[in-house]
């Protein structure tokens, strides 16, 4: 197979006829995004060292579970390159629109997980569960009308190392025997290991010598559910304390836009902590945040969008920017049409009524 990286001229005019995306930035992520290799090797030699998992330190969970995140996102990545540059070797280096966007959803969130896992490793108190929502799901799969074959081939070849890894952590999390409260918890993630195996036996009974639409569905939902199953095993597997429910997210209340930002900012991570820590009524203040999720919904209000700056107040927790399209009282405040506003938290909580002005100065601390 010629070098994706170094594409001939007859490559890149096959490709354009064909409609294909250059793999060169995908190549980059793939190339930066195979320390999750290192990292799940580290994280498996870990695994060995402790005796048991279920009193883990919330650190070693957070890398264990970081470490997973990253390997099997970085698997599908590759794997779907990999399979569709077998299939088509005479446009390697370039794919399918829809193969493209399935393979950047995955190699672009490795970065992440890799970066919570060394965290994890540096810092004893790092609490992953408090920083984003666990446990995750995949990434979208990309929208198409119809699957391309290759991408069953590669959903097949991903199916293997995430479903050993996977079993893996689950033989290690109850190999020491399983607390009484867990008991339960665990037999649901053998339920779902088994769910797991059993799409992937049906999708590998639905194949034919001959193409069939109906058939090609059904064997992409089987592969795809079951890698969706083994993700999430993985992940609780790796911090037992989820098996008790979701752990609560310090981001809820953050700007979606803008999110990504703020999570990668340690300054800001560690500000929305604080500032959760320092509230002496989350409830009070999850309320604000679910009267304003209403009033959206209702159409009282919207996001707020200015022609310069950025879309969120710059203090914790970083919340979106709206205005008020209806009368509305949020917080024991009357809230007039065009009002503009954005939510405090802490123990000053409560409404920031506009204009907004923009600003580079990040307010990291809430007094």
């Amino acid at each position: 197979m010629a070098d994706p990286l170094q594409p001939s001229f007859l490559t890149r005019l096959r490709a354009g006829l064909a409609g294909e995306r250059d793999t060169v930035y995908l190549e980059a992520l793939r190339a930066a995004g195979r320390v999750a290799y290192d990292e799940m090797l580290a994280a498996d030699e870990l695994r060995e060292r402790l005796p048991t998992l279920w009193n883990i330190p919330v650190a070693p969970a957070s890398q264990l579970l970081a470490a997973w995140n990253a390997f099997v996102l970085q698997t599908l990545g590759e794997t779907f390159l990999d399979a569709d540059y077998a299939a088509q070797p005479a446009t390697a280096g370039y794919v399918p629109p829809v193969t493209f966007d399935q393979a950047a959803a995955w190699l672009t969130a490795v970065g992440d997980w890799v970066s919570w896992a060394r965290q994890a490793r540096a810092n004893p108190e790092l609490d992953l569960a408090l920083l984003t929502a666990l446990p995750a799901p995949l990434p979208a799969w990309a929208e198409v009308i119809t699957c391309p074959p290759v991408h069953l081939a590669a959903l097949q070849a991903a199916v293997a190392p995430v479903r050993e890894h996977a079993e893996v952590a689950l033989h290690a999390l109850v190999r020491q025997g399983v607390p009484p409260q867990f008991e339960s918890a665990v037999h649901r993630l053998h339920q779902d290991t088994a769910a797991a195996a059993a799409a992937v036996e049906y999708a590998a009974g639905l194949r034919t010598g001959r193409h069939h639409p109906g058939l090609h569905e059904l064997i992409e939902q089987n592969l795809k559910r079951a890698l969706e199953l083994w993700y999430r095993v993985g992940q609780l597997a790796s911090m037992p304390s989820l098996l008790s429910g979701p752990r609560f997210d310090v981001w809820c209340m953050t700007d979606r836009a803008t999110l990504s930002r703020w999570r990668n900012d340690p300054r800001a991570c560690q500000a929305v902590l604080e500032m959760w820590r320092g509230d002496p009524n989350p409830a009070a203040t999850l309320a604000i945040q679910s009267r304003i999720d209403a009033g959206l919904r209702a159409g009282d209000l919207w996001y707020h969008v200015p022609r310069f700056g950025d879309t969120c107040y710059f203090e914790p927790p970083f919340s979106s920017l709206y205005e008020v399209r209806r009368p509305i009282r949020i917080a024991g405040i009357a809230l007039r049409v065009q009002t503009q506003f954005a939510v405090r938290g802490g123990v000053n909580r409560g409404l920031v009524l506009g204009p907004f002005r923009p600003t580079e100065r990040v307010r990291y601390r809430v007094a």
